[in-house]
């Protein structure tokens, strides 16, 4: 099931890559068809008109959400007619973000191509992928990462502001899982069972404002976090360690790589952060990403500075892609 959120946030699926379905509307049309009185205040109890209600709700909404859809295929209208069906053009979609609430880990430094070519870039010298190999399994290459906040995600075509203190705001394409549960102290081998979905995110950050990193402020500005445009539940899209995921900046391919380059399964970091934390339906963790990035291919001066080249700049426009789950374009302006 692909699930967005659109207008004034509701919640809708897109069946087809054609037709948006309001699911709430859809499925109180549903009831109201099978004869149930105040088919309304039903549906809202069942399948809630808002992300994060939904996610809670769990299995129940997804049984009622895919006879939403079976109702809406055959049905054009809602009990009092109201319109369900949309083309994703008559819609504005919003980032998926179940709840300012939601807790948002990124796991650093996770996949080994840009693990190997960041160091490199940074050292000055090459550092392998097998380098980064022997450290991990040597126990040397330590789980670390940082929090994004809710408030500064946007959504699908929003533009990314760009920060007045920054000339090397670069881009990471990254998968994010959403937590369908509650959960804490959570054993690996059980993790995965946590995971409602995954949509994605672009970890934007600021190269350039080392003396920040106290308060991960060059991870955190107003805009540093779009999200979307859908989430594709745990079910549909399956294993996700093996999606391709790629990012083009005006139209030039800059990252292109895969899930299995990761350096820890989604199933680590979920126990590793669940330790003593409590995760809620509607967090989330992303998985990091893969090479390609500004800072992991551009060269530093001979004062340790990285070309801006690459670095994105007012006027440019970012498309982050993950297979099965869709593309996520923003464009980016002046302040």
């Amino acid at each position: 099931m692909k699930l967005l959120v659109f207008d004034s946030f509701r919640l809708g699926c897109l069946v087809d890559e054609a037709m948006v379905i309001d699911l709430n509307l859809a499925y109180a049309g549903y009831l109201k068809k099978r004869g149930i009185a105040r088919p309304h205040a039903h549906a809202n109890s069942v399948l809630p008109c808002d992300l994060v209600s939904f996610i809670e709700e769990g299995g129940s909404a997804i049984d009622a959400a895919e006879e939403a859809i079976n109702y809406a295929k055959k049905n054009p209208a809602g009990p009092d007619g109201e319109k369900i069906l949309f083309k994703p053009e008559e819609i504005r979609i919003k980032a998926p973000l179940p709840s300012l609430a939601s807790k948002i880990a990124m796991a650093g430094a996770n996949f080994y191509d840009h693990s190997a070519g960041a160091l490199s870039m940074i050292q000055s010298r090459k550092v392998t992928v097998e380098d980064i190999k022997k450290e991990v399994e040597a126990g040397k290459y330590k789980p670390w990462g940082f929090w994004k906040h809710a408030r500064n995600v946007i959504g699908p075509d929003e533009p990314i502001i760009y920060p007045e203190k920054t000339q090397r705001l670069d881009y990471e394409v990254e998968v994010a899982a959403i937590f369908g549960k509650r959960g804490k102290d959570v054993k690996e081998n059980d993790a995965m069972n946590y995971i409602f979905g995954y949509t994605i995110l672009n970890d934007l950050s600021l190269r350039d404002q080392e003396e920040d990193r106290g308060f991960f402020l060059p991870k955190n500005f107003d805009t540093s976090a779009p999200m979307g445009p859908y989430i594709v539940t745990a079910d549909e899209l399956g294993d996700p360690h093996g999606l391709r995921m790629g990012l083009k900046v005006n139209g030039t391919i800059r990252q292109y790589g895969s899930m299995k380059d990761m350096i820890r399964p989604f199933s680590f970091w979920i126990s590793w952060l669940t330790k003593d934390l409590t995760f809620y339906p509607g967090d989330v963790i992303c998985g990091g990403t893969c090479a390609g990035t500004a800072l992991d291919t551009s060269p530093r001066d001979s004062e340790g500075r990285t070309k801006p080249d690459k670095f994105l700049k007012p006027g440019d426009v970012v498309e982050a892609w993950v297979e099965k789950i869709g593309t996520l374009r923003n464009p980016v302006i002046s302040k």
